[in-house]
């Protein structure tokens, strides 16, 4: 079994910024032992820097699907997740993002920690209150 990374916390939020030469599919095992953590502790956002990370090529729709329900299963509707990744590692749609928002989740993929932090610092508006109580925060 594979230490988890370490997750820097201050206050409510979350930073994990990952430096390895990986698969996609690593970088998924990588992440979401993280996000669980972050869940766990009860922390409202975390940031994900993958700068740092290569050994992948941009991520085709099959693995941004893939991304999208570790997202979900991570991080859930109760955190947001904020990525930064290189330009070309973005889709111009955001398909990964909008899979994991379509399924409770709130999250978005930036180029810079800046982009990122203004998001994540934006005051948050609440969804609708769904069967069952539970209530997704954006």
């Amino acid at each position: 079994m594979t230490a988890v990374p370490e997750l820097e916390v201050v206050g409510t939020r979350g930073f994990f910024r990952p430096v390895a030469n990986l698969d996609f599919a690593a970088v998924l095992e990588l992440v979401a032992p993280v996000l669980r953590r972050a869940r766990g502790i009860g922390l409202r956002d975390v940031l994900v820097d993958t700068l740092a990370l290569g050994g992948f090529e941009p991520p085709q729709v099959y693995e941004r699907f893939a991304m999208a329900m570790m997202l979900v299963e991570s991080a859930g509707s109760v955190m947001r997740v904020a990525i930064v990744a290189r330009p070309e590692y973005i889709d111009p749609e955001k398909i990964g993002m909008v899979m994991f928002e379509n399924r409770g989740g709130s999250g978005d993929v930036f180029r810079t920690e800046a982009e990122a932090l203004a998001w994540l610092d934006a005051p948050r508006a609440t969804r609708p209150v769904h069967p069952g109580g539970v209530q997704f925060a954006r």
